[in-house]
């Protein structure tokens, strides 16, 4: 509803702090793409997902060893035709227990022993793979390095825009009112 409402939805979670506001090359660069996260090079998708994610989209995690995950507590859609394809698929694992939330199923990871099961970020990237075309796989030296994807929103917001920190502890949130 907001989508259709407003045009565009900038979402972040409470881990970013804006350092500026000047959103215009992520909204311009988003009128053509539509949908953007941060990608997160060297957290490749098939190690925060478990199997039974892969089987409900009707893939094998062994598709997406070469995908990198991406943060979903920052990201920008813009509605276009395609978005609303994309947030009808997310929005229908969501609501499906067999989707996001699979019981005793484990990774399957090539490259380490990870046990975290990313939900959200796990079923949102499998779903911006079907409609994007992932960029090309390199090796440079011992290194692994892919081309950003499609979606990725590193290539268009300024690099002062924002910090993401885990964690942080802010002095006057949820504080009590001082009587003066």
């Amino acid at each position: 509803d907001a989508l259709r409402r407003y045009g565009t939805i900038i979402y972040a979670d409470s881990s970013v702090r804006f350092n500026s506001n000047s959103f215009n090359p992520v909204l311009i660069d988003n009128y053509i793409r539509g949908f953007a996260v941060r990608e997160l090079p060297g957290h490749f998708l098939s190690c925060f997902t478990h199997t039974d994610t892969f089987t409900w989209f009707n893939q094998s995690y062994r598709n997406f060893e070469s995908i990198y995950i991406a943060e979903a507590g920052f990201l920008v859609v813009t509605d276009t035709f395609l978005t609303r394809l994309i947030m009808k698929a997310w929005l229908t694992c969501a609501l499906e227990s067999d989707c996001l939330i699979t019981h005793q199923s484990r990774t399957k990871c090539k490259e380490t022993s990870s046990s975290k099961h990313r939900y959200d970020q796990s079923a949102m990237i499998i779903i911006l793979t079907y409609f994007f075309f992932q960029g090309n796989k390199e090796t440079w030296g011992d290194q692994k390095l892919n081309d950003p994807a499609p979606y990725d929103m590193f290539t268009s917001v300024p690099k002062n825009l924002g910090d993401i920190i885990r964690g942080a502890y802010e002095q006057y949130y949820l504080s009590r009112k001082q009587n003066s």
